[in-house]
């Protein structure tokens, strides 16, 4: 019997996406990514595994700061300790060079360093033997598929490691099928944040990225811990994230002023949780025009963040959005909500966006003084409360969204 833990797309040294309405608070957020491998090294000691894997992006680029390999370091010399050996891969956004790191990796810690596919054999402590194959990027893109490198199936049980996407050419493409035809026991993917599995007999899965960085990474179903014994396979998501991303949706109907509407949002929070927050203020129609303008509501943020910090509650809120819809008021577009969506994914490609806005952007003080992210941000928070507020999509819906993360 084989137990392990499979671990991929850690990005440790991401930061969070979207917070640019937050305060300096955010500070707060830059531990995390550090308690999350802590967690994970805690999980892999409390359950005694016989190895971890890492496959691919456990850094979130290829040359991750001093501080974020020495907290990767101290977490491995943990592992090593409890005689844990550790096998890790680098992919597209920590793609292998040596001179990179600043410490020695510890010797229980064994590495895919080349694009070419290797294999590295190890024993149990109880005497099981066992094989694991992988590779490593070693620039930002792998336009080939690697799976005709694997050997077939050697030992008693083998193991694959694969960063890439069945659907992605410039990340390792694949075939399923190809897979299966090696006789592995189990795959272990990397590059997918959602948990994914594309087969089960034999397991070819992906266990999602442990902690989510933006507001699309909401589902974090953790790592995950699996048993191997002859012919059978199972496996359980265990969670690590120290940090979740919601959506509280507060409706402010017969809400007159912004006293009443302040102690209304202030009765949301009853109980900590360490979360993000995105806070949608529907039925807002009995409130003045313009109640919350922009300015406001950076303050409102602020102010909101600050007090549940004094009453000791973990969540902070990121972003407000304010909607109110009038049907009898809206101008009916006969288009479908499909094309909607296509259109607001299509501008918020970052280089669309800035063809867009190149005449803006050519201004020598704009040009300066805008920061691209938040700028695109609050364009499209706005111009998706005004499409919403003034327009019905009426036409028919039966395109599929195939948007992916």
């Amino acid at each position: 019997m084989l137990r392990f833990i499979h671990c991929a797309d850690l990005h440790l040294d991401r930061s969070f996406e979207g917070l640019y309405l937050m305060n300096e608070s955010v500070d707060e957020l830059l531990e995390i990514n550090e308690k999350v491998l802590e967690s994970i090294v805690s999980v892999a000691i409390q359950e005694a595994v016989d190895f971890v894997l890492l496959v691919g992006d456990t850094f979130h680029q290829n040359r991750p700061s001093l501080k974020t390999q020495h907290q990767f370091f101290t977490q491995m010399s943990r592992l090593e300790v409890a005689h844990i050996p550790i096998y890790l891969s680098f992919g597209n956004h920590d793609y292998y060079e040596e001179a990179r790191y600043w410490f020695d990796f510890p010797k229980n810690v064994h590495l895919f360093t080349e694009e070419t596919v290797q294999t590295i054999t190890g024993e149990t402590k109880q005497g099981v033997s066992y094989c694991i194959s992988g590779f490593s990027y070693q620039k930002p893109w792998l336009d080939e598929s690697k799976v005709a490198q694997f050997p077939r199936r050697q030992g008693t049980y083998h193991i694959g490691m694969y960063h890439g996407d069945p659907q992605g050419e410039h990340y390792a493409p694949f075939v399923v099928q190809e897979m299966k035809q090696k006789g592995y026991d189990y795959w272990a993917l990397g590059h997918i944040h959602v948990a994914t599995a594309l087969s089960t007999q034999p397991p070819i899965i992906y266990p999602g990225t442990p902690q989510g960085h933006t507001q699309k990474e909401k589902e974090t179903p953790g790592i995950l811990l699996v048993t191997l014994t002859q012919g059978e396979a199972t496996w359980e998501a265990i969670p690590v994230h120290q940090l979740s991303w919601q959506e509280i949706t507060l409706s402010l109907a017969g809400v007159s002023n912004q006293r009443m509407a302040l102690e209304k949002i202030q009765r949301l929070f009853t109980v900590s949780q360490k979360a993000l927050i995105r806070l949608v203020l529907s039925e807002t129609a009995d409130l003045p025009k313009n109640w919350l303008n922009a300015k406001e509501k950076k303050e409102l943020i602020a102010y909101l963040n600050h007090e549940l910090q004094l009453q000791g509650f973990a969540q902070r809120i990121y972003q407000m959005e304010e909607i109110q819809v009038v049907f009898e008021q809206q101008v009916q577009l006969n288009a479908s909500p499909a094309l909607k969506r296509a259109l607001f994914q299509q501008y918020q490609d970052a280089d669309v966006f800035r063809e867009v806005m190149a005449e803006l952007l050519q201004h020598p003080i704009a040009s300066k003084v805008m920061k691209m992210e938040a700028f695109q941000q609050g364009v499209f928070e706005v111009a998706s409360k005004e499409i919403e507020q003034e327009y019905v999509w009426k036409g028919s819906d039966n395109e599929t969204d195939s948007s992916r993360d």
